[in-house]
């Protein structure tokens, strides 16, 4: 029997990060209850706007601005007498009544919301010792079905994890190369609603091997142009759990299905604040304009339930992946909560304001949430009848002019329900097999006995994630392209500016381990302990040694002396000191000679300058990690108004692109516009 059920929704304030304290930012946000009460800034007031306080009522209100303790495990926890909000009361507000539902067979989705360094992923997931629903999720789905004493049910838990990255959906539980190059297809069939065609399914049995399949993914995840050293995931990220009632009763097996979407948005940005360009700028696009999408189908959803719109008008879930994958979440058959972070700093106070207006029309929408309860047998007779009528359609005769895109299309389909039909038809302990082989080979691949290097991250949920091991002899390290084969790959391959082909070679002779530079230019972006490396010169590497190639930062770990997570956990080493280290190191960098050289001054064509290769990016390089005295080396502005020349060359590309896309869709649909982050936290 359906069920109508509102969006539940909680908004969540964290504590002020260390850029608003430098700003000496004042908190405009207060909590009475359920209501979150937004105050005018400081700023604005004396200015003469004397705005009266917004007040937002939602679901619950989470205070975690202060008032919290830590403990001897590194838990934050409510000092006594505290109204603080720790991980556990948002995990029994929320995700408890997620898992309850999908106990009773109902569809349920979970989603953080919120600008770029909110604090979604904290709420999400977490980190050490404060984990968050996502992994208390997982332990809790474990223990109750440890608890199950029913000899005539059983469970069955299976988990996918992928990636909106620039518009296209990417599969996390695959490796990067071995990806479609326009990612995955989101299909939708009568029998089994909105799905991803091809996505991979990973059976789990317990807890710690749904931790290492989403540990797996967190791996895969891209994290922009800078690899490692971007602030924030610039994807979307979706975990799906399925999981799977299966009871015996009167010789028949039935079944409950629930699909458990946890879902991880990222941070709507403003390229102006970032300073984003190329790449960078894309993807804030992108993000911006799913997001903004997303807004949309919000908006769309509360005026029809509030009675503004027509019951048939139609909600634009097309015009993004996001939206897409998620209309039964919003709208559609499933139980769904929103989570909303905010800033409390009155230097985010437009932000935060937007944020709450989003939740208050997410709060306003309802959805028909639905018991999945069909049997098996019958669930895959009724695939095979809709593969079938779709065979008939695409065999019925030569198709007209006009119709061989829709006949392309129902044939991808078949493919996609075939696939589908297959994956059903195969038992819980085959897949549970394919995981468990597909898990001894990813152990396989890293072996840490060895000396290895480990990523540093500002976000500490992504530190640690990519390691690279030395075997006996010499590892190449260099930039990896998708085009060469595997005999071309470096062993350590990073697809960032200011690596090289052949970038630095790493020796290890019987457990000691050296790098050296390939040459000057490799050289002048290569570091150890924030120091260059000279050219040709061989430097020995320590544990807990700090080594950069370009953008990327590693620390170096001999495991003998102990493992990656002690030294950050110790405060040894830290993401924060090494850039310190960097900015404060004295480098000899190209001369004024050596940079105008790689510029080619061709005749006047709308005031650019044009550059060979990539220099532009080795300048970048060179001029983030010199210090005040080689800017007197440096010519300064000269790079400057290079870099400024070819950003705006980018974003004026990425924006006509943007809109020669637009009107390609308006002339093709012109009477409706139709467009088209987990890592689970440990105690160490």
């Amino acid at each position: 029997m359906a069920e109508e059920c509102s969006v539940a929704v909680g908004v969540r304030i964290r504590p002020f990060n260390d850029r608003e304290r430098a700003l000496n930012a004042q908190l405009c946000v207060e909590v009475d209850g359920p209501t979150t009460i937004l105050q005018t800034p400081p700023e604005q007031a004396e200015a003469g706007k004397n705005k009266e306080p917004k007040k937002f009522t939602f679901d619950a209100s989470f205070w975690s601005h202060d008032g919290f303790e830590v403990d001897a495990k590194g838990y934050c926890c409510p000092a006594p007498g505290s109204r603080y909000a720790d991980q556990q009361l948002v995990f029994d507000t929320f995700g408890r009544r997620i898992l309850d539902s999908a106990w009773e067979g109902y569809h349920c989705c979970l989603f953080a919301y919120g600008q770029t360094g909110a604090g979604k992923s904290y709420s999400m997931v977490g980190y050490g010792a404060n984990k968050g629903i996502v992994p208390i999720s997982c332990e809790e789905i474990f223990k109750r079905i440890g608890a199950n004493t029913d000899a005539n049910l059983t469970y069955e838990v299976m988990v996918s994890m992928v990636e909106i990255y620039n518009e296209q959906v990417q599969d996390l539980l695959v490796p990067p190369r071995e990806r479609p190059k326009k990612g995955l297809e989101i299909r939708e069939s009568q029998q089994l609603g909105i799905y991803i065609a091809g996505v991979s399914r990973r059976a789990v049995d317990s807890y710690p091997s749904i931790e290492a399949v989403v540990e797996e993914g967190t791996e895969n995840r891209t994290v922009g142009s800078t690899l490692m050293n971007a602030t924030s995931s610039r994807a979307h990220t979706v975990l799906t759990i399925e999981f799977k009632q299966v009871s015996q009763a009167a010789g028949q097996q039935g079944q409950k299905l629930s699909l458990i979407n946890l879902v991880d948005l990222a941070g709507s940005e403003k390229a102006g604040q970032t300073g984003a360009s190329g790449d960078r700028l894309k993807e804030g696009c992108a993000i911006n304009k799913s997001l903004s999408a997303l807004g949309n189908v919000i908006e769309k959803l509360a005026d029809k339930a509030m009675g503004k719109a027509k019951a048939n008008a139609v909600v634009p879930y097309r015009d993004s992946k996001l939206t897409r994958l998620l209309q039964n979440a919003l709208g559609g058959s499933s139980k769904t909560v929103m989570i909303c972070a905010i800033s409390p700093a009155s230097s985010n106070y437009e932000e935060t304001l937007s944020t709450l207006r989003y939740a208050d029309r997410a709060k306003r929408i309802k959805n028909t949430a639905s018991i999945n309860e069909n049997p098996q047998d019958k669930l895959i007779r009724q695939l095979r009848e809709e593969n079938e009528k779709l065979r008939n359609m695409v065999g019925s005769g030569s198709p007209k002019e006009g119709e061989t895109e829709d006949l392309v299309h129902k044939q991808a389909e078949i493919a996609a329900l075939e696939q589908a039909l297959m994956e059903m038809q195969k038992s819980f302990a085959e897949r549970l097999s394919e995981a468990q082989k597909a898990g001894s080979k990813k152990e396989k691949s890293l072996d840490t006995k060895l000396p290895h290097i480990a990523n540093l991250n500002e976000d500490l949920l992504l530190t640690a994630k990519l390691k690279f091991a030395f075997k006996e002899g010499v590892t190449r390290v260099g930039r990896g392209s998708q085009e060469d084969g595997d005999a071309n790959q470096p062993e350590v391959a990073l697809q960032v500016p200011g690596i090289h082909q052949e970038h630095a070679v790493v020796e290890n002779t019987g457990g000691a381990v050296t790098l050296k530079a390939t040459d000057p230019e490799a050289a002048a972006t290569s570091f150890v302990n924030g120091t260059a490396l000279q050219p040709g010169v061989a430097v020995s590497l320590s544990h807990g040694d700090r080594v950069a190639f370009g953008q990327c930062i590693f620390v170096f770990v001999e495991p003998s002396k102990g493992k990656v997570t002690e030294l950050i956990n110790s405060g040894q080493v830290s993401y924060a000191a090494a850039r310190k280290e960097l900015q404060q190191g004295e480098v000899t960098g190209p001369t004024e000679e050596e940079l105008k050289a790689r510029v080619v001054c061709l005749e006047p064509r709308a005031g650019h300058s044009y550059l060979k290769d990539s220099s532009l990016q080795l300048m970048l390089c060179a001029l983030r990690c010199h210090t005040t005295k080689s800017y007197e080396v440096v010519p300064l502005l000269f790079v400057c108004e290079a870099s400024r020349q070819l950003a705006e060359e980018l974003e004026r590309k990425a924006r006509e692109a943007e809109e020669a896309k637009e009107k390609a869709k308006e002339r093709q649909f012109p009477t409706h516009v139709c467009s088209g982050r987990f890592g689970i936290a440990k105690t160490v």
